[in-house]
């Protein structure tokens, strides 16, 4: 029987939190205990790589170990910037040892044979995925006022400010709306910037701020939205999107990324971005307020159909699946 090892994903932060890359395996640890010692398959996250991976990974396959890799995104200029080797190097070697990838999504795929290199590992797509019975739509909030929802760990300051201006337009248009602004501040000086825009823009009784919140605690956050804005630029396979869509919330955000394989056209608006991996680009405020009124004009036909993609593409029980068959193929090899 396969018996995994996660490395130390599963150990919760200083803040008694599991999230970013190791959130999954939460899912993959429901029905695959971690094992400590006597173990034959060995599950790492290429966004949270355990210290010492490298020799973790060796150790491992000395003794017999099969090595399966989950490749999410990579570094690149825009991103990164001139470290990009800092981050890919590594990430390079531990794919390289895998005997099998699940790489989370075909824009994943492509850029680690772009940044990576090509390897002849088996492999196939396994997207993100969402307890279907966790996240499900509730009772659905008063349409007189749209409800907006960013969400999710914000590591560049534009993810939040073209929010913000989004809500600056829509006010303007004297359009009613109220935004939720949930997760965490990762960049230097984010509180003040952040407050800065609010003043600025004179928003800040439109929103509401939400600090950094628990997997059990996210459903509600998204029952009470209508619409999810993610504008992050070229997002590999972001979960965030997958859950608001389980929930019955529609997602505006960039045609970019993994965003194109997640949304698709029954999840919301994706709007056109110039193609680069030098600059980072996002939709202007004014696309995306026009993207918002088109959904709550059709708000009820979109809550039935991001929920029924959700369903169908991104399910736990799916996902569960494909690496129940691929683990007990690599253990009787």
């Amino acid at each position: 029987m396969p018996a995994l090892n996660y490395g130390d994903a599963l150990t919760p932060d200083s803040a008694g939190l599991v999230h970013s890359g190791r959130v999954k395996l939460l899912h993959l640890a429901e029905e695959f205990a971690p094992a400590t010692a006597d173990f034959n398959l060995l599950y790492l996250v290429s966004s949270a790589p355990p210290k010492f991976a490298l020799d973790l990974v060796d150790w491992a396959k000395s003794r017999g170990v099969k090595f399966v890799w989950n490749q999410n995104g990579v570094a690149y200029p825009a991103w990164y910037g001139t470290r990009v080797d800092e981050l890919n190097a590594p990430m390079c070697v531990l794919r390289e040892r895998a005997d099998y990838i699940f790489n989370q999504s075909a824009f994943c795929e492509a850029c680690a044979q772009r940044f990576l290199g090509e390897v002849s590992t088996p492999s196939e797509i396994a997207f993100n995925c969402v307890d279907m019975v966790q996240f499900q739509p509730a009772e659905p909030p008063d349409t007189s006022v749209c409800r907006l929802l960013a969400a999710g760990s914000h590591h560049e300051s534009y993810r939040v400010l073209s929010v913000l201006a989004t809500v600056a337009e829509l006010k303007r248009r004297k359009f009613p709306v109220q935004l939720n602004l949930a997760g965490r501040f990762m960049w230097e000086g984010a509180e003040e910037e952040v407050a800065k825009a609010l003043r600025d823009l004179d928003i800040a009784e439109l929103v509401h701020r939400i600090p950094g919140y628990r997997q059990e605690e996210a459903p509600a956050i998204y029952q009470a939205a209508h619409i999810l804005l993610h504008p992050k630029y070229k997002d590999p396979c972001p979960t965030v999107p997958i859950e608001a869509m389980a929930c019955g919330v529609a997602v505006v955000g960039s045609a970019s990324g993994g965003m194109p394989e997640l949304v698709g056209e029954d999840g919301g608006v994706l709007l056109d971005v110039p193609e680069s991996w030098e600059k980072n680009y996002w939709p202007a405020p004014t696309a995306i307020a026009d993207a918002v009124e088109l959904i709550m004009s059709r708000w009820a036909q979109y809550r039935e159909s991001t929920r029924a993609r959700a369903v169908a593409r991104f399910s736990k029980e799916g996902w569960l699946a494909q690496h129940r068959r691929v683990f007990q193929k690599l253990v009787a090899a």
